[in-house]
């Protein structure tokens, strides 16, 4: 497994972590990085559908605790992680494949160290398994 280089999706709030979309080098270096307006935004499916589209990892960057621009945002964000951890594990997905973080980086320093943080990490695992493609009840997961 020492080849593998995993593909991170990484979710990012606006007021805490900057408008960084746009610097060209950060992006470059952080690639499947989607801007997000509050943390709190992120739903679950837009979690579930990264890693059914090849995401062997997701970080969610978020505002500081007490600090969420949309009063709770970030709390709910969190919730949502802990609670899609535990429904990526039923699926037989590992939970260190979803983080959050909630910090400010309005400049993005962190951001790449958290995101090499994290594929290090992921890349210690292995390739994702293939998700389920379909529930039970035959909806599409």
């Amino acid at each position: 497994m020492k080849h593998f280089k995993p593909k991170l999706v990484c979710f990012s709030c606006r007021f805490s972590w900057g408008y960084l979309a746009e610097d060209a080098g950060l992006s470059w270096q952080t690639r499947n990085w989607v801007p997000v307006v509050c943390s709190g935004k992120i739903d679950t499916t837009h979690i579930l559908s990264a890693f059914k589209h090849g995401a062997d990892g997701v970080l969610i960057l978020g505002c500081p605790e007490g600090d969420c621009h949309y009063q709770d945002g970030n709390y709910e964000a969190r919730k949502r992680v802990y609670l899609m951890q535990r429904i990526l594990e039923s699926y037989g997905i590992e939970k260190e494949r979803l983080e959050i973080r909630l910090s400010v980086d309005p400049e993005g320093k962190q951001i790449t160290h958290y995101v090499k943080e994290l594929s290090d990490r992921v890349a210690k695992l292995g390739p994702v398994k293939k998700m389920i493609e379909r529930t039970e009840s035959g909806s599409a997961v």
